[in-house]
């Protein structure tokens, strides 16, 4: 599918980069860094605190099902008893949704962030906090909400979900969904687990990649009290300061740049 997107977009044979700024809404200080480096597309974590202070061209809803942390923490938008631990925050871990989760509360959960969003900006697409929707029954939701309002989801190609080491009857439960879906994949370039000290040179090997459809996530903060309060602020600035660096800047410039507007309006014609 991606090389038909490709073909869509009239980028066949070329590199096409989709520079996605996650988690934009948890911190004043990921919002800002989001301003501050000028790139079009993120999503946001509607169940946080500062979803409401982001504005946009290309904004994604960031669906949530986890809480990862001891605090920060988000809750469920609606009342669904499967999605809420002891203290009613969201689970931990993906795990915990995929052994709990109902499937007609977590689709109400969806609809809720989803028409949260519409609220406060226009979104374009979608994608999954940890990957907590790659249970198959909770795809399959994923992709018929996407349909229903006509946003884009986020999906990664098969390969990208085996790096992952996702369960492998959710594999074999995603491959007929991804197959039949009617919107491209994705390949995706994630550093979140990489070490500070090595992101940047992970952005500069990003000149040695072939033609494709790739979407790069980061998680730019910018350098503040309030930022360095979060778990993994170390990550999150090291994204932000290498997204700075001249270098980085002019490999990202040898790819062309799409969003996901651009993808909408291909699919829409297509």
């Amino acid at each position: 599918m991606a090389v038909n997107a490709l073909r869509a977009l009239g980028l066949e044979g070329r590199r096409a980069l989709i520079l996605h700024h996650d988690d934009l809404g948890l911190t004043h200080a990921q919002n800002q860094a989001y301003l501050t480096l000028g790139w079009p597309t993120g999503s946001v974590i509607l169940p946080a605190a500062w979803a409401s202070g982001v504005r946009g061209e290309d904004l994604g809803v960031h669906l949530v099902l986890t809480s990862e942390w001891e605090a920060p923490r988000y809750r469920p938008l609606t009342p669904g008893k499967s999605l809420r631990d002891e203290a009613g925050f969201f689970p931990k871990s993906p795990e915990e949704v995929w052994k709990k989760a109902r499937a007609e509360e977590v689709e109400a959960e969806l609809r809720a962030q989803i028409e949260a969003a519409f609220r406060l900006f226009s979104p374009t697409h979608l994608d999954s906090h940890q990957g907590s929707l790659l249970r198959p029954d909770l795809a399959e939701i994923y992709l018929r909400l996407a349909e229903a309002y006509g946003l884009m989801p986020l999906l990664p190609a098969r390969e990208d979900l085996e790096a992952l080491g996702f369960p492998r009857d959710f594999l074999e439960g995603l491959a007929p969904l991804l197959e039949r879906a009617p919107f491209p994949t994705l390949r995706l370039l994630d550093p979140y687990a990489l070490p500070p000290k090595e992101r940047l040179g992970f952005y500069l090997g990003l000149s040695h990649l072939p033609p494709g459809l790739y979407q790069l996530i980061h998680h730019s903060a910018l350098p503040t009290p309030e930022g360095r309060a979060l778990p993994d602020w170390e990550t999150r600035e090291a994204d932000y300061f290498a997204l700075s660096h001249p270098e980085v800047r002019r490999v990202l410039a040898e790819f062309y740049p799409v969003t996901w507007k651009d993808l909408r309006e291909a699919w829409r014609k297509g």
